[in-house]
């Protein structure tokens, strides 16, 4: 804020110039940046180390607690260092709490930016070769799984390699349209039972029961990541709520006025 005072006889003129303080609001961001990091990484080792399939849900909701207390104080640090950093009081009460708000907000939205190029690095660094062909073999894990289900006894022979891609190729595609499909399903028991050597309406059965276990843990996926989507975006606003509140609070510091919902002037 630059501030140029005109003398007179008579009068004092104070014209002010509000900046916004862009290294005030980077500052914050960057501090909120590493202490919401330390926190996550701290709570992701030691939540590692206590995790147990046992309790995978308790922990799941403890882990999703933690992210939300986690981004809210990197926010409340971010927000305190960009009220107290955006320079000298102004006269007008309510023009002070504005700046520091938007300075605050600014924040806000440096640090979501900041986060984000950090994971989208995170990918590019462990998307290296030797990573990309493990995770392409972790993810045809599950659909060889399947396959197995769907062709035990059956050895892996050419012919009933050749199978078991064709059903994963067809079950693949039943699963994405959210459909059964009972030509689909005919196709894959002939081929079970050809294979494995069972009847063929015992081969439609395990065809049935594989595709509504399959469509059942997809849900269940599905679920989840519209859960976390919506609680991370609930954290999010939380976080801005609290990076503006944080600002606007630590302004109040400077000028020596308590917490209070009585109006300003």
């Amino acid at each position: 804020m630059n501030t140029t005072t005109v003398l007179s006889d008579d009068t004092i003129l104070v014209a002010e110039e509000h900046h916004f303080n862009w290294g005030a609001a980077i500052a914050g961001a960057i501090a909120a940046t590493a202490t919401g990091f330390f926190l996550l990484t701290l709570g992701s080792g030691v939540g590692l180390a206590l995790a147990s399939p046992q309790h995978s849900t308790a922990f799941l909701t403890l882990g999703a607690i933690y992210f939300f207390a986690a981004q809210a104080f990197g926010f409340t640090v971010g927000g305190y260092l960009v009220g107290r950093l955006i320079g000298p009081e102004v006269e007008a009460t309510r023009e002070e709490e504005f700046r520091a708000a938007a300075h605050g907000f600014v924040m806000w939205a440096l640090t979501i930016v900041a986060s984000l190029l950090l994971v989208g690095l995170s990918s590019v660094v462990a998307g290296s070769t030797l990573y990309s062909s493990s995770a392409a073999r972790t993810a045809s894990a599950p659909a060889g799984y399947w396959e197995d289900m769907l062709f035990r006894p059956a050895t892996n022979s050419p012919t009933v390699m050749a199978d078991k891609a064709e059903a994963g190729r067809i079950l693949a595609m039943d699963i994405a349209a959210a459909g059964t499909n009972d030509n689909d399903s005919n196709a894959i028991a002939r081929l079970v039972a050809a294979d494995s050597g069972i009847s063929m309406p015992a081969a439609l059965d395990r065809v049935s029961n594989v595709e509504s276990q399959m469509r059942q843990m997809a849900d269940t996926a599905r679920k989840a990541a519209s859960i976390m989507s919506l609680w991370t975006a609930f954290a999010l606003l939380f976080g801005a709520i609290v990076a503006v509140a944080a600002a606007i609070s630590s302004r109040w510091m400077d000028d020596k006025i308590s917490f209070s919902l009585a109006p300003r002037r």
